[in-house]
């Protein structure tokens, strides 16, 4: 499916002609409907329907709301039996749309359970991750969508745990969009973390992503620079120095830490018996990266220190 942003909403000019348009999106939703049911093995017919579904909502906003019972209904039932990563954008919408509406929250949440048990089977396939980048592409965008508008809930749910160590695994994929939606997800949750203190629901974001952080955090900072050095394509290192930047931000001495820990365990010589990185080019780095201002000068510090091991 092509992605583009979030499209600009029609202007509605007065009360009626936003009833107009709801009424239209809702008299299309049985044909909508009919069509899914009728060609769900078809891919291109699926991301065309869901295409079109995608801009209904966009459009019509909560005025569709009473329609997303029965479409996250059929939606989970589709990609039980034929896993169209498209449905995955589909819900993401949804979550964008409905998330922060609190009696659409269980149902969502409910949907994304679903949709984990498909996903995981597929991505835990041999290769799976490798096989199937358009589904890693969109289930992290799903993902980032909670977030943004159910942070707490999508943090504190059941399935948190198993997304937080599919991503982990994810970080080493070198697919360009799909270890991007990756980043974003790791990068907006260390930053919900920070983020908003003006909110009700600080507290207990701040106090999950800090617990998060202590159990996972060695892991993700071993991994970044793992698939900084060894796995990925020196254009996609600027995803990785965002994530690298709010871990930064959230604790600086931390990270300073964790950093060190993977550096030093890093192999003193390439495959050809070379000498890779020197002590002294292992502290360089590590302060360079720990004291930098910006995504910019990490982003040239990593592709500077993958270099040597290349």
């Amino acid at each position: 499916m092509h992605r583009t942003r979030k499209p600009t909403p029609l202007p509605i000019t007065s009360p009626s002609v936003s009833s107009a348009v709801g009424a239209v999106a809702v008299a299309c939703w049985p044909v909508l409907s009919t069509v899914i049911d009728k060609y769900q093995t078809e891919s291109t017919i699926m991301e065309r329907c869901c295409r079109c579904l995608r801009f209904a909502i966009r459009c019509v906003g909560k005025q569709a709301a009473h329609l997303l019972e029965p479409l996250v209904k059929q939606m989970v039932s589709v990609y039980t039996r034929h896993p169209h990563s498209c449905l995955l954008y589909l819900g993401s919408i949804l979550v964008d749309e409905y998330g922060s509406e609190t009696s659409c929250v269980a149902g969502l949440l409910e949907m994304l359970q679903t949709f984990i048990t498909t996903t995981f089977s597929l991505l835990q396939e041999e290769n799976g991750l490798k096989n199937h980048p358009d589904t890693v592409d969109d289930f992290f965008r799903l993902c980032n969508r909670f977030l943004l508008r159910a942070p707490v809930v999508f943090l504190t749910a059941p399935v948190f745990p198993s997304i937080l160590q599919c991503g982990l695994m994810a970080v080493q994929l070198d697919h360009r969009d799909a270890n991007s939606s990756v980043m974003k997800f790791f990068s907006d949750m260390v930053h919900a973390g920070v983020s908003h203190p003006e909110r009700e629901d600080f507290t207990a974001r701040q106090q999950l992503v800090r617990e998060m952080l202590a159990e996972h955090g060695r892991t993700l900072v071993n991994n970044l620079i793992h698939a900084s050095v060894f796995c990925l394509h020196s254009y996609m290192l600027c995803d990785v120095a965002m994530v690298i930047t709010e871990l930064i931000l959230w604790d600086r001495e931390t990270f300073r830490s964790w950093i060190w820990e993977t550096l030093s365990q890093l192999p003193k010589q390439n495959t050809g018996g070379s000498v890779t990185a020197t002590e002294k080019q292992l502290m360089e780095f590590q302060d360079t990266v720990t004291n930098a201002q910006n995504v910019k000068i990490i982003t040239h510090s990593l592709r500077d220190f993958a270099r040597l091991y290349r």
